[in-house]
Order: C-alpha cells, then sequence, then structure tokens
C-alpha cells in the first residue's frame, strides 16, 4: 500500500516567527488584564457563530457577573477601517439578536452554562472592545462612526497591563471607570446597593484653614478597603482624552515596598491621605438630624456619610499608599492573607476636599493639581510631562498651556496623527516639551513680545472670552491654531512625501519642527493668515537635504535653521 506522505510545514522566516510572538505576548496581555482582575476568559476564537444575518468570529470573550466583554484583537494595519466596519456590522448584529448569541456560546462553550445563565439577558451589560497592536490612526471623526466600539490601541492597553501587573485584582475598579460601570450595573437589581454608605467621623475646621474659593476641608478616616472601591486617579497617561489630568503612573517598586512594610509592620500610615470628596456627601449631628457643611461650626465633631460609589472619590495624594493595599491573587501572592485582614482593619488619615457644588471641572482640577504640585515638588522630582499638564491646568490661556493643548489637538489630526509623546507609555515617538517650550508657544501665545504677532492676532473669534478663560471659547482657538498648522505642514508634506514617509529622515525631528514653526511665527506678520495654497507654492522653492547623514543642524539650532527656511522658501532675509 502506497505511504501518503505528510504534507511539509512552511518553514516561518525569522521575521514571521518574531511577528507571531509578538502578536502571542499581546494576546496573552489582552487575558492578563481582565483574568486577573476577576474576569472569567471565554475562549471562543476560531469558532464561528451564527448570529442574525452575519456568521461572526469572535475573538475573545470575558464575563464578570453580568459584565460581558465581547473583544476583537487584531495585529494587522492592511484595509483596517474596513475591517473595523465589519465588525461594528457583526457587533450590531449580536446586539440585536443578543438571546439567540447566547444560547449559541452556551452550545460551543458549555463549560461556561452555568455563569451565561445565571442572569437573564436583559441584565447583561455588553461591551465591544476592539484591541490593535499598532495604532489605528483614527481620527475624532472616524471614532464617531462607531459609537459602540470601545477602542483599545497600544497606549492604553499598556496603561491597563501597567495597572493591573502592580495593584492586581483591585485594578478592576479602572476597568469598570473605562466601561463607565456603577455598583449597581453589577450583578443582580438592588433597592439597597444604591443606599448603601461609608460613615466617618468627621472633624470639619471652617475659617482656620486660609482656603478660598468655598473650598471646605474635613479631616476623617476610613478603611484602605473602602477608599480602593470608591477611589480614582487623574492619571496623566491613562485611557481618558481629557485636559484635566496631572498625575504619574503608578510606580511597581513602590507599592512593592509599601505592600512589604504593610506585612512587617502591620500599622496605619502618619501621614494623611489628600482627596477630593464627591458632592453628593451628606452630614449628620449626634442625633442623626441633617446637616448643611454651612451649619457644621470650627472644629465640631460629626458624621459623614459618602455613598459607597465606584470611582467616587479622586486621590490628589497617596495613591501608592491606598493602592499597596491592593487585592493580590489569591494562589499566587503569599502577603494576600495577611493583606486581606489589614484592608479591613487599617483606617487611613484621609483630608478631604469639598468643592462648591458649582465650581466647573476645569477649576476643580487645577486646584487639585496645585496641591500634587506643592505636596510633590520637594519630594521626587516631578516629570516635565506632567509639569506640563498641571501649567495647562493652572493657567490653561498660558503660552505653554495653550501651546500644550494645540499640540494635543494636532495630535489628532491627519498630519500628525498619533505621532507625538504624549504620555510616558508611548515610545519612539516625538517629544513634545522643547516643541512646546522654544516654539509653539510663542506662535500661539494670547500675549505677543512688542513688535511681534501670533495667531492670536488674526484670529477672528471672541477675544474677550478667551482672556476671560472661557473653556469653549479656549476650544474654539486652539481648534483654529490646530488647524492652520496642520495646512501649513501639510504642505510641507505634500513637496517631502518620500522624506515625511521615512522613518530615517530628520523632517519629523524635533530640530526640524522647531524650525518650521518658528519660520511662521517670523512670517506671520509679513504675509499675514495664508492658507495650504500659499505655502504649497513656498515649499515649492525649498530644497533641504533631510536625511540624517546630511541634515546640517543639531540640537538647539533652531532659529538657524529657520532663517534658511525664510530665506529658499519665503524669500525673506
Amino acid at each position: 500500500m502506497k505511504k501518503t506522505r505528510r504534507k511539509k510545514k512552511t518553514k516561518l522566516t525569522p521575521e514571521q516567527i518574531a511577528n507571531n510572538r509578538k502578536t502571542r505576548i499581546f494576546q496573552k496581555k489582552i487575558r492578563d488584564i481582565f483574568t486577573i482582575t476577576g474576569f472569567k476568559y471565554i475562549n471562543t476564537r476560531n469558532m464561528h457563530i451564527e448570529v442574525g444575518n452575519r456568521r461572526v468570529e469572535i475573538d475573545s470573550m470575558f464575563l464578570y457577573e453580568n459584565i460581558l466583554l465581547i473583544c476583537e484583537d487584531t495585529s494587522t494595519t492592511v484595509n483596517i477601517k474596513d475591517h473595523i466596519r465589519s465588525k461594528k456590522e457583526a457587533f450590531e448584529q449580536i446586539e440585536d439578536n443578543f438571546s439567540e448569541f447566547i444560547k449559541q456560546v452556551i452550545n460551543i462553550c458549555p463549560e461556561h452554562s452555568q455563569n451565561l445563565k445565571k442572569y437573564s439577558n436583559d441584565r447583561f451589560k455588553i461591551f465591544f472592545l476592539y484591541f490593535s497592536q499598532n495604532d489605528l490612526g483614527l481620527g475624532d471623526d472616524d471614532l464617531a462612526r462607531y459609537p459602540n466600539i470601545k477602542f483599545i490601541e497600544p497606549q492604553k492597553l499598556n496603561y491597563f497591563n501597567k495597572i493591573i501587573s502592580t495593584i492586581k485584582v483591585s485594578g478592576r475598579f479602572e476597568i469598570f471607570r473605562f466601561l463607565n460601570i456603577s455598583v449597581n450595573d453589577i450583578g443582580l437589581p438592588s433597592s439597597e446597593s444604591s443606599k448603601k454608605t461609608i460613615k466617618a467621623p468627621i472633624i470639619c475646621p471652617n475659617s482656620s484653614t486660609g482656603l478660598k474659593n468655598n473650598i471646605r476641608l474635613v479631616s476623617f478616616m476610613m478603611s484602605a478597603e473602602s477608599l480602593i472601591s470608591t477611589c480614582y486617579v487623574l492619571r496623566k497617561d491613562n485611557w481618558e482624552n481629557s485636559m484635566w489630568l496631572y498625575q504619574r503612573l503608578i510606580e511597581k517598586e513602590k507599592i512593592k515596598k509599601i505592600r512589604e512594610f504593610l506585612v512587617n509592620k502591620g500599622e496605619t500610615f502618619f501621614n494623611n491621605i489628600i482627596v477630593a470628596l464627591p458632592d453628593n456627601i451628606k452630614f449628620t449631628d449626634s442625633n442623626d438630624n441633617y446637616l448643611s457643611i454651612d451649619q457644621i461650626c470650627d472644629y465640631q465633631n460629626c458624621t459623614m456619610e459618602i455613598p459607597n460609589q465606584m470611582n467616587s472619590i479622586c486621590i490628589i495624594d497617596g495613591q501608592h499608599r491606598i493602592y499597596a493595599h491592593y487585592e493580590g491573587e489569591k494562589n499566587k501572592d503569599k502577603n494576600e492573607k495577611t493583606i486581606s485582614e489589614l484592608r479591613q482593619k487599617l483606617h487611613l488619615l484621609v483630608t478631604g476636599l469639598i468643592f462648591p457644588k458649582e465650581m466647573t471641572d476645569g477649576m476643580r482640577a487645577q486646584i487639585q493639581s496645585e496641591i500634587f504640585l506643592d505636596i510633590n515638588s520637594n519630594a521626587k522630582p516631578v516629570p516635565a510631562d506632567v509639569l506640563l499638564h498641571i501649567t495647562t491646568l493652572k493657567d490653561p490661556c498660558s503660552d505653554i498651556g495653550l501651546a500644550r493643548q494645540v499640540i494635543g489637538a494636532l495630535n489628532r489630526k491627519n498630519i500628525f496623527l498619533n505621532q507625538f509623546e504624549l504620555s510616558s507609555l508611548e515610545d519612539s515617538k516625538i517629544k513634545v516639551a522643547s516643541i512646546i517650550k522654544f516654539a509653539l508657544r510663542y506662535l500661539v501665545t494670547i500675549n505677543p513680545s512688542e513688535g511681534r504677532v501670533s495667531l492670536f492676532n488674526y484670529w477672528d473669534g471672541n477675544k474677550s472670552a478667551l482672556i476671560s478663560k472661557d473653556q469653549n471659547t479656549i476650544n474654539e482657538y486652539v481648534e483654529f491654531c490646530a488647524k492652520k498648522l496642520s495646512e501649513y505642514f501639510s504642505a510641507l508634506k505634500n513637496n517631502f512625501k518620500e522624506d515625511w514617509n521615512d522613518p530615517n529622515s530628520k523632517i519629523l525631528s524635533v530640530i526640524s519642527i522647531n524650525g518650521f514653526i518658528i519660520a511662521y511665527t517670523r512670517q506671520l506678520k509679513i504675509n499675514g493668515l495664508k492658507d495650504f495654497n500659499f505655502f504649497n507654492t513656498c515649499f515649492s522653492n525649498l530644497s533641504i537635504d533631510f536625511s540624517q547623514q546630511n541634515f546640517p543642524y543639531t540640537s538647539s539650532q533652531y532659529k538657524k535653521f529657520s532663517n534658511e527656511i525664510l530665506l529658499k522658501a519665503f524669500n525673506l532675509y
């Protein structure tokens, strides 16, 4: 009998092997984020499910009680928008035919049957997550087309991975915050869950704090367990697209050392945690009568009721002391048994800020960031990127503040989409500190030096509202500046396409970008506000070798390079 030859396996190239390894690491990161925090992993990879009028493939699913995450992970960038559109349509079919979908999942994954049948279909909270191994290159307009999908690109994935690898199971509260999940969303509905409060005796000094803006201060003690389940941190490098972020990333080694201290000493800390309290706190006197905070006299003892709500108390200072009490993995963390007892037993001293209810988020963030800076300015140096954020929060209309916001807006424009390093979790991107400090601030300032002009001079918006720091007007001015710069650099790209797309070219170096921004600022007074066509014509006259070996300018030679641009492109001396 003739033997059937086995088909020879195609030998993979070293590059393919390396890419496969990267993909495995990428997929493991996703699994770890959810399995470490208590989600059950439902492996649906390579399984096809008939739902509605489509045959869909789900890479993975994760379940926490009634919270169901349906996940797609991709390592490709080829035809990515078509792929996203296809997944959007598949997700819509799942949403519209959820009962049918769940039945099929139970059928192909019977080991998860009990957990999937625990809740009625209408009690499930469904989220569609799209993980990408590479930056997707989606602008704001693109994202608006997919409101039912949460995109998690490399920076966000790295953030979650760092948080969960540091504080383990307790990292689930960060996931819940990302998904905008409340306590009442999890598990069976209960009329009691929303009424639960944490009661803490307080000291409330009124006139002896020196605090302005009607901010009140309370001092109290609260268990580490309660703090972990109710707190959040405005970390600069997190998943939020918000300008009100200022805190640094949590440090794994610092958490580890504090946790060892807790295990060895079993004592609480002597220094206070600083937090901002939510608006819905209440106060009662010794007879359980409700009081307004204005009724509380100096140093009067009373009780504060804090609603037991996830992600409601903002940590200003002390995140490491709180999260050192994190819930570890029971079978992997030798100290978890000890820490689990301390988490309930130990109460931390807390100083809480109570803001007037009418105070804006921006003003609250500004005050919080100033407190954070005051506390930490004499400790470990605050990183430059964090300082930039705090400067922006303190005065969003300052030269630095406006320039930082314009960089953020440019990072969302197609010309510079996701190319600026706005997070310490991002590598190999354009660093922004020198661009802001030495070039961009002078182009966007609302107070140009005598004899000079900025884009502010040519903006036809409400200048008085901008000077008064109206946030909507600030956003309008920032968008105007970003649009003008986008046109300018688009014209440059049009004339130097090969250099622009060459990763080894110096055209997108800080030296080059600063030179072009300074040239823009210097020609503005003579040429006024111009559009893409004008700059496109100017740059057609520009002849510069941007190759690494021949580009003649070094760091800080920004003005010297701008002289060459002005001469060759604009015929200005």
